[in-house]
């Protein structure tokens, strides 16, 4: 596949997520079952790659994957489909993918001692000029429910963050991590939706329940990610991060369409600025460099 269409077929997943999920939890689902389709689905999926690559993954690897369950797994899920009941979708591709790179920048500074580069921070900059642009818009309006989802977007990417710059240090595969934290968090929701749901899913029609699998379990969990992957190996990270920033502006004009969703003036600004943060932000060097030698070797012990 060429690179290009792998990066476009990532991003169109990205912003069409969103748009996909907000429509469901208006409609028939709930965010618990919708988090179960997530991760149950695509834990079925990662089930093959994991018995087969079951003697090369060390030890190290499984225990490892417990923090990057809670920083990418169940915990962000969660949070992004719960914080969808309140807030447009819009808002979530904003507060999620597009400020990624500004929390990778302050959390990689602060945790990990990495000095961003200049461009790195210009970048996270207008991506924190455009997060406060829209919270102050969601209080303008005095819409008190969007500013709770919007908090549960940025929490959500903070934690992806975490993930980020916790899998560049641990040196596991995009791949596996992925298939580790999948299967690790349905382990979790799985039976946790068994225990406290009253309702069967098979209460919704087969085509909502067909359509939210595939866009769940099989879309968002497994191919956006070996899109996502093929994309870099292909364009670069450099590159293909470039492309992320149509995430947000693409997603405004889905919801819009399909959802009702019209943004205003403010939050289209604040949706450009977000999208221009993360373009200036996707050059080499974005993981910056170690702060000091010392520093780096206490914080690798």
């Amino acid at each position: 596949m060429n690179g290009y269409l792998a990066a476009a077929v990532a991003v169109l997943i990205a912003a069409s997520y969103p748009v996909a999920t907000r429509a469901a939890l208006t409609g028939s689902f709930s965010p618990q079952e919708l988090v179960t389709l997530r991760f149950g689905v695509g834990a079925l999926l990662f089930l093959p790659y994991l018995v087969m690559h079951f003697r090369g993954i060390s030890r190290q690897a499984w225990l490892r994957g417990v923090p990057l369950t809670l920083f990418q797994g169940a915990g962000v899920g969660a949070l992004v489909i719960c914080g969808l009941q309140f807030a447009p979708a819009s808002h979530q591709a904003a507060l999620g993918p597009g400020v990624v790179p500004a929390w990778v920048a302050l959390l990689g500074f602060l945790v990990f001692a990495r000095r961003p580069p200049a461009r790195i921070v210009v970048g996270a900059g207008l991506c924190a000029v455009g997060v406060l642009a829209l919270t102050l818009s969601s209080g303008a309006s005095e819409n008190l429910a969007a500013l709770a989802g919007d908090a549960m977007f940025l929490a959500a990417s903070a934690l992806a963050a975490l993930y980020v710059l916790q899998l560049r240090n641990w040196g596991l595969s995009a791949i596996q991590a992925a298939a580790i934290v999948t299967v690790y968090s349905a382990a979790v929701v799985v039976p946790w939706y068994l225990w406290s749901s009253s309702e069967p899913l098979w209460r919704v029609t087969p085509r909502e329940l067909v359509w939210q699998i595939v866009w769940q379990g099989v879309l968002t969990a497994c191919v956006s990610l070996v899109a996502l992957n093929h994309a870099v190996s292909r364009l670069g990270a450099e590159r293909t991060s470039a492309l992320v920033a149509l995430v947000p502006v693409l997603s405004a004009m889905l919801a819009a369409a399909f959802l009702g969703e019209t943004p205003s003036a403010a939050e289209i600004a604040a949706i450009l600025a977000v999208s221009l943060g993360v373009s200036i932000s996707a050059f080499r060097g974005y993981g910056g460099r170690p702060a000091s030698t010392n520093a780096s070797m206490s914080r690798a012990a």
